[in-house]
């Protein structure tokens, strides 16, 4: 059963035409960096909602939500409008097993996303849980278009916080872009491009890797580290895989 508590909008912050970002005021249930939780409005006389990661870290007063806005969605249509002030319903319980919890120690994190499916990965870095447990992180981004690539004032943060041990690949798939990959993860990995320019040794023996986001990317990236080796990790059970994912629909 849900537990529904009545949120409030602090702020809705407009990124481009498809993507925003939601900070709402509830007082949800102590979560582990990279859970999820609830979102939902009435509509119509009719309560609806859907699942959505958290990426602000557990210890901030708001919770922020990071969306793309899919014209044909109901909830999603109607997220964009709301303002300062305006009531949301929230699951008071976030869940979900994606965390660090279920990742073993290692040399070097590999984070790799799709578009708003860097949120869970946001909220970990702001943590200080991976930095104290990973010698080297690097965070693989990609989007379609350079301006959808958002929070790097978070990323500026990290290089000065962490000299040296954090990376930012961002990966642009419909246009050229200066000091970016260009494609999609599964073929900048096949190529060696994201070996390369993140200074990976991608060895199963000293490598972590977490992915979240379009399935098709997901699919594609986990049977081509399979070949290499590497081999799946199974959320809260003492298993000691390398990878560890989640799709986003």
């Amino acid at each position: 059963m849900t537990d529904w508590i009545r949120g409030k909008v602090v702020d809705n912050q407009h990124w481009t035409n498809n993507l925003f970002s939601l900070t709402i005021d509830a007082d949800v249930a102590p979560f582990r960096a990279g859970q999820y939780t609830n979102l939902g409005l009435d509509i119509d006389g009719q309560r609806v909602s859907d699942p959505y990661s958290i990426l602000s870290a557990p210890d901030e007063r708001s919770l922020e939500f990071f969306f793309y806005t899919r014209l044909e969605g109901e909830l999603s249509t109607a997220l964009t409008r709301l303002q300062t002030g305006d009531p949301i319903w929230v699951d008071a319980q976030p869940a979900g097993g994606f965390t660090l919890e279920a990742v073993p120690d290692s040399d070097e994190l590999l984070l790799l996303a799709t578009g708003t499916g860097v949120a869970p990965f946001l909220s970990m870095l702001k943590t200080e849980e991976p930095w104290q447990r990973f010698r080297q992180i690097v965070l693989v981004y990609a989007v379609r278009y350079h301006q959808d690539l958002r929070y790097r004032e978070l990323f500026d943060q990290l290089h000065l916080r962490y000299p040296g041990r954090f990376t930012l690949i961002p990966v642009v798939s419909r246009e050229a872009v200066p000091d970016t990959l260009s494609g999609h993860i599964p073929e900048r990995l096949a190529d060696g491009s994201l070996k390369r320019v993140g200074g990976l040794t991608l060895d199963p023996a000293a490598s972590q890797v977490m992915l979240c986001g379009n399935p098709g990317m997901i699919r594609d990236t986990v049977s081509l580290l399979r070949e290499e080796g590497f081999r799946d990790g199974e959320q809260n059970r003492d298993v000691h895989g390398q990878l560890h994912y989640e799709s986003y629909w």
